[in-house]
């Protein structure tokens, strides 16, 4: 299995932030799932830390996109597609303002106006968990129609009640119906109607605050919002998720057992991930067959998993995934590793196909690790969040 190594020298707590940045966004690509685990990795991932992404980099994203669709909606001659349109654009226009900072995590540091993915598609899902969004699980495109036809209702009654005034034909009723203005979706921070000058990736102390009490208003249960509401700062220096093991004796009893069913699965389905690149690599990773060596000791005891838990616990009613793992289950309970190996080869076949099989590929040149690692949950992005969070309120610790 091949890494990529860093080293740094460690002069102070700014520059030691940044590496730790850079380390994070590098270590959970957006690896394949050649087994067709991700429901199960997605599903605890969002109990953990509910609203993230692997692909987010910077909390400030959470806020951005609401500080310029906020101010779109009272825009005049707006409809959805020009709204989007516009947001996109906003998008595109603040790359090079936040890349001023020098601060890593910048979205488009590298493909600029080109990049294809705006910050909003990919920050959606958090800005509605969080209850920045208040119309609830809205698309990004019907939030932009529903607002769009708001206004505009107003607006025509508006003018409605403008020509009946003309005429001395006002009533209290029709006063009433036009007497507020359009307030959207938001809840926002306070923030300056100047907020684009000077921009920063970094949290004011004021946005920190207001993204804080967000996540624990909305995600109390979490393991992010416990992070959050006691200050425990060491978890910023987890290095894995197994590290959570460590703070055990402190943690509510619901995420206590909800982690232990997400160890457990890590643990045992790093058996097949290991397996399927021992099969890709002929044997002839000497990285990946000291790791299956390691791995294969315990066997047994990952083999002792209660999947049926994990299964109420996510709602899993996928057959062809349940019948998987119990046959993982059983080859690994009875030492029989040819029958899992087998077991491993149908399983990608079923997802893929024959064609598009890269066990089944003669000309397939494995060129390392394949596929997901060891499940890590999004550990480094909920840490990503929490440390922005930290910082933007002054946490010298973070």
């Amino acid at each position: 299995m091949k890494e990529l190594q860093l080293g740094w020298i460690d002069f102070s707590k700014e520059q030691r932030n940044k590496v730790i940045r850079v380390i994070n966004l590098l270590s959970e690509p957006e690896a394949v799932d050649e087994l067709g685990v991700g429901i199960i990795r997605d599903g605890f991932a969002n109990i953990f830390f509910p609203g993230t992404s692997t692909i987010q980099t910077r909390a400030k994203y959470f806020l951005l996109a609401p500080y310029i669709l906020n101010e779109l909606e009272h825009k005049k001659g707006m409809n959805a597609d020009r709204m989007i349109k516009t947001l996109y654009e906003e998008e595109l226009n603040l790359i090079e303002v936040l890349k001023k900072s020098g601060e890593n995590g910048v979205i488009g540091e590298r493909s600029g106006k080109k990049l294809k993915r705006k910050p909003s598609d990919i920050y959606w899902n958090g800005i509605r968990t969080y209850g920045i969004f208040t119309g609830g699980k809205m698309s990004l495109y019907n939030y932009a129609k529903v607002s769009c036809l708001l206004k505009d209702k107003q607006q025509k009654l508006k003018d409605q009640v403008n020509l009946k005034s003309k005429d001395d034909e006002v009533d209290g009723d029709d006063t009433d119906v036009v007497s507020g203005e359009f307030n959207g979706f938001w809840k926002l921070p306070d923030y300056s109607d100047k907020w684009k000058e000077d921009l920063s990736i970094r949290l004011t102390y004021t946005e920190a605050e207001f993204l804080k009490n967000q996540i624990l208003l909305t995600c109390p249960d979490s393991l992010l919002g416990y992070v959050l509401k006691n200050n425990y700062t060491d978890f910023l220096m987890f290095e894995n998720f197994d590290d959570i093991e460590g703070m055990m004796n402190i943690l509510p009893d619901n995420i206590k057992k909800d982690y232990i069913l997400a160890k457990e699965f890590a643990d045992f389905i790093y058996g097949a991930h290991l397996r399927y690149n021992v099969l890709l690599s002929k044997g002839e990773d000497y990285n990946v067959n000291a790791e299956w060596e390691l791995w294969y000791s315990q066997m047994k005891k990952y083999a002792e998993i209660n999947l049926e838990d994990i299964f109420n616990r996510l709602n899993i009613k996928n057959v062809k995934l349940k019948n998987f793992l119990f046959d993982c289950k059983e080859a690994m309970l009875k030492d029989d590793i040819d029958r899992f190996d087998e077991t491993i080869i149908r399983r990608e076949i079923s997802i893929k196909g024959e064609k598009r099989s890269k066990v089944r590929n003669n000309e397939f040149e494995y060129e390392g690790w394949t596929g997901i690692g060891k499940l890590q949950y999004r550990l480094r992005n909920g840490q990503n969040v929490i440390r922005d969070i930290y910082e933007g309120l002054g946490d010298k610790d973070a």
